[in-house]
């Protein structure tokens, strides 16, 4: 059971005032999110902490560093819709130049370069930020050119391995792309488009979260059950 020190955060305490292996919550300024005791061990969760030794989405890092790990930083609300799009492409190398991205919330490419880099790519990205109130939504169009592969169907292989089985990263083809699919949900949606040619393709991938899910306090409860080794989704579904 857990004793949580967290930064005042109104739907971060809302989520783990219900989550089951939480005893107590207490409200600290501080600049990590959550910080907490297992015996002697403190551990942290931060956010955009960029020089954080792990650093990242919950999804492109295997299990074991995160269990292990005394900190851990999570990527900002822009951050987090770029490692989605981004991420899958980047380990598998494929990226040839630098990605744009538009989001609909300042966005630094600072910040973003810094998180995308420990997944492969170190050349960043090109952030145009466009101020639109979406009721609380994030969203974000990601355009990429990348080493065309031998099949197509490699592409979409990519972003499966990393978020077929995820509760927090669904893919959505078949919807109208509206706010609707992620507002008070914690889970981002995406959708991907490619344009085949040879050597490179283009990818235009769409992002979109609620601000306080899987860019807030939802994805914060994720790496908390996965650094103490709950179910991925205790608390949040």
């Amino acid at each position: 059971m857990l004793d949580l020190r967290i930064s005042p955060n109104p739907a971060l305490r809302a989520l783990l005032g219900g989550h089951p292996k939480v005893t107590s919550i207490r409200d600290e300024e501080m600049k990590d999110a959550v910080a907490w005791n297992q015996g002697d061990w403190c551990r942290t969760i931060s956010v955009d902490r960029r020089d954080a030794p792990l650093r990242g989405l919950v999804e492109l890092i295997d299990n074991n560093p995160l269990v292990c790990a005394d900190e851990f930083s999570l990527p900002g609300p822009a951050a987090t819709l770029a490692l989605i799009a981004l991420g899958p492409l980047a380990e598998a190398g494929l990226i040839v130049e630098r990605p744009t991205m538009l989001v609909n919330i300042e966005g630094e490419e600072e910040e973003i370069s810094a998180f995308l880099e420990p997944s492969g790519w170190a050349d960043g990205l090109t952030v145009s930020s466009e101020t639109v109130d979406l009721g609380g939504a994030i969203a974000a169009t990601v355009i990429c050119a990348v080493a065309t592969p031998d099949r197509l169907e490699d592409l979409d292989d990519l972003f499966d391995e990393r978020y077929g089985r995820s509760f927090f990263v669904r893919r959505d083809e078949a919807s109208e792309w509206h706010v609707s699919l992620v507002l008070d949900r914690p889970y981002a949606v995406y959708r991907l488009r490619i344009s085949p040619d040879t050597p490179y393709c283009l990818l235009t991938i769409q992002v979109m979260a609620s601000r306080e899910g899987k860019c807030g306090a939802a994805q914060i409860v994720h790496a908390l059950n996965v650094m103490c080794g709950f179910e991925e989704s205790l608390g949040i579904a």
